[in-house]
């Protein structure tokens, strides 16, 4: 897309600090890395922002029960803030098949009252994010008795960059977001008073960002109003047969 550089210095040309044309001293570029750090890494808590789903596979070996999930760890990704999905692959499939795994809250993992049951393969996860480092850790439960290959299924938020030079790479709409909302920000340690039209823009911008990421519900109905069924299921036919109710 564009690096911070660039992004820092359109800017400030928005907010008068710049004139177009002109360049960015260090200590502007300085300030500008600095907010647009805190504004990404801020985005990575809005799961709206989230334009990529991550699929990352790696062994659960036998006899284990958690795994390290970060920079470096058994699962070596960025540490989400959270996971989408998780299944197990059955062993000696081709292709392979996966299983999905329930996804237990805290309440829900806390509440088992046996955390170390084994056996082949597991029915439950449960994932808890360190405060204190840059990992987090994927409870299985139960413990599993075999070498299983996981599948993991994470969001993906923009990289939070690390210098003015550093690309920052997202889908449509995020480019015209990341202008406007720095902007905005930028107003404050600099001094000026934001343009007139820049909060509505900047709005209008971070709401185009992620409307591609919404998911609307699904579209329930009453029981009541639905016609009731008899039948059965036919296992040599493998169908359902039904008649209508009167």
């Amino acid at each position: 897309m564009a690096t911070v550089r660039s992004i820092t210095q359109d800017a400030l040309i928005e907010i008068g600090v710049l004139a177009p044309g002109e360049s960015l001293s260090n200590a502007q570029g300085a300030t500008g890395l600095s907010w647009i750090i805190r504004m990404i890494d801020a985005w990575g808590a809005d799961f709206l922002t989230f334009a990529y789903q991550l699929r990352t596979t790696f062994t659960l070996t036998s006899g284990s029960s958690s795994v390290s999930v970060g920079p470096g760890q058994t699962v070596n990704i960025p540490r989400p803030m959270r996971i989408n999905t998780v299944n197990y692959l059955i062993p000696a499939t081709s292709p392979g098949v996966e299983v999905p795994i329930g996804l237990m809250d805290q309440d829900a993992y806390a509440n088992l009252s046996i955390k170390s049951l084994s056996s082949a393969y597991p029915i439950q996860a449960f994932y808890q994010v360190d405060m204190v480092d840059a990992f987090g850790t994927l409870f299985f439960w139960p413990e599993v008795s075999q070498d299983l290959t996981i599948a993991l299924y994470t969001p993906q938020a923009v990289a939070v960059p690390t210098s003015l030079d550093t690309d920052i790479i997202g889908p449509p709409g995020y480019l015209q977001a990341l202008h406007y909302q720095l902007a905005l920000q930028l107003c404050t340690p600099f001094g000026v008073q934001p343009p007139p039209a820049l909060a509505t823009l900047a709005t209008e911008a971070f709401a185009t960002m992620k409307r591609p990421n919404e998911k609307p519900g699904l579209l329930g109905t009453d029981p009541a109003l639905i016609p009731s069924l008899g039948g059965g299921y036919n296992i040599l036919s493998d169908q359902m047969t039904a008649s209508q109710a009167r």
